[in-house]
């Protein structure tokens, strides 16, 4: 029985990794212009306004990640290189609320400031997956809108991942498509 269960965790921890999209071609191509360094212990740098500007990013301008697979204890450095982009993924990032809770107080009502219990605010954006051959750590680039309630959250446009890209990198449409597995 040990040993079965040893299996079935196996199975479910290589069930639950990375999506591997290497043989997939979505008609798009990551130009990275210049190089990257992504910090020790870190699996993602931010870019915004044309800029490399970290770990962290004004979440009210649109801005696009660059991640790798795996953290390392010495920086990581992505060099100029062209990446198919093998999938285009939609998706939303809800930010997680304080987890404060105003007081019931008898009689009296909430105690503290003014309380909204809607929904959270999210961002909305792009997830677009890499491959490179010379350099398959990398694994996608991710491009949010700004910050705002579900209902007027959008995901970045086109030009507004260009502007946020800036001379570090730019989103391209491929002059040819690669066949699967040829890549």
């Amino acid at each position: 029985m040990r040993h079965l269960m040893k299996w079935v965790w196996i199975l479910l921890l290589t069930a639950c990794g990375v999506p591997d999209y290497t043989d997939e071609d979505s008609g798009y191509r990551l130009v990275l212009h210049r190089a990257v360094t992504i910090p020790p212990q870190r699996a993602r740098i931010y870019i915004q306004n044309g800029r490399v500007v970290g770990t962290s990013f004004d979440s009210y301008q649109v801005s696009c990640s660059l991640e790798v697979r795996t953290l390392s204890d010495r920086p990581q450095v992505v060099e100029p290189d062209t990446f198919v982009v093998n999938r285009v993924q939609a998706f939303f990032e809800e930010v997680a609320a304080s987890g404060w809770r105003p007081a019931q107080v008898a009689g009296v009502g909430l105690a503290g400031a003014d309380v909204d219990s809607g929904p959270s605010d999210l961002f909305r954006g792009w997830h677009f997956w890499l491959h490179s051959p010379r350099q398959p750590q990398v694994l996608r680039l991710t491009c949010r809108g700004v910050f705002a309630a579900p209902w007027e959250a959008e995901p970045p446009t086109f030009e507004e991942m260009a502007a946020a890209l800036g001379p570090v990198a730019s989103l391209e449409r491929a002059t040819g498509t690669f066949a699967p597995g040829r890549f």
